[in-house]
């Protein structure tokens, strides 16, 4: 089972979920990154890509949430049903996300959101959580491509650095990232 995730964890964990989704727990905070709960990878529920496995943890299996990073726009990164879900069932939960995606969210009336621009910082729930660049692009439609930012994060929490990338293909992003923050601790 996964009652284990559930409490308050004094040792860190990290759960690979499906995909880009992870579940962390470090510091006192629980995080996910670009979560996606359901079946398919699309704007409809009955078509689009499948998903050939299941996600490992259900949303009754997640402990409180309180971070949650979007790296991008993609279908197969932000789940609107999920986020919808998730912002509903944890009021406490604040999602970290590109430049130009906090309008998504306010069309879906959620307003926990901080939107940063790359290399930009915010601070939440002794995290210090900075937008980096990647190579990689966004969009949801035809006719929207590149219109809102991408971007890996890296946190900073309890003494860690934890880099989250997203998508991305090697480039020069790594050692930029590299140079500004120096090694880091985990890295997904």
């Amino acid at each position: 089972g996964v009652a284990w995730l559930k409490p308050s964890r004094d040792s860190p964990a990290l759960t690979w979920i499906g995909h880009s989704t992870f579940l962390l727990q470090h510091g006192g905070l629980n995080f996910i990154t670009d979560p996606h709960l359901t079946g398919r990878a699309s704007p409809l529920r009955f078509a689009g890509p499948r998903r050939f496995n299941p996600p490992a943890l259900g949303f009754s299996d997640l402990p409180a949430l309180d971070l949650a990073l979007v790296s991008h726009s993609h279908y197969d990164h932000l789940d609107e049903t999920t986020v919808v879900r998730l912002a509903r069932e944890h009021p406490q939960l604040t999602f970290v996300v590109p430049l130009g995606l906090k309008d998504w969210f306010a069309r879906r009336r959620i307003s926990r959101v901080i939107e940063l621009d790359l290399w930009q910082d915010a601070e939440t729930g002794g995290a210090k959580i900075t937008a980096v660049p990647v190579q990689h692009f966004s969009g949801r439609t035809p006719t929207d491509r590149n219109k809102t930012l991408w971007c890996g994060f890296v946190v900073e929490l309890a003494g860690r650095k934890i880099f989250f990338a997203g998508d991305t293909g090697y480039s020069r992003d790594f050692r930029d990232i590299g140079a500004r923050f120096k090694a880091m601790d985990l890295s997904l």
